[in-house]
């Protein structure tokens, strides 16, 4: 009877899985914080260079705003080689 009931507690008490199409509170706060920290007077970028510098095909939401806020760099600005890739990234966040 202890066994069924602790199931039974631990099955009511559990969380949904995660929703890799939504952002989790924390990546969410992240992406925020990356926004709030990146220039808005970036130059415009080639959609083929951007899509070379992030390489994102495949990755869910939660998989692309990781990877996007690890590669920005200390002043806010995302670099692919000596291209400035942050107008891109900016709209590839705002869109998630």
């Amino acid at each position: 009877m202890k066994i069924s009931t602790a199931i039974a507690a631990a099955v009511l008490s559990a969380e949904p899985i995660a929703d890799a199409s939504r952002l989790e509170p924390s990546v969410l706060n992240e992406v925020c914080h990356a926004l709030s920290i990146a220039p808005t007077n970036s130059p415009a970028v080639a959609p083929d260079i951007a899509e070379k510098a992030f390489e994102t095909n495949g990755l869910d939401t939660t998989a692309i705003a990781i990877k996007l806020v690890s590669l920005q760099k200390s002043d806010g600005r995302w670099l692919s080689g000596t291209n400035d890739v942050t107008a891109a990234a900016v709209r590839i966040l705002e869109s998630l």
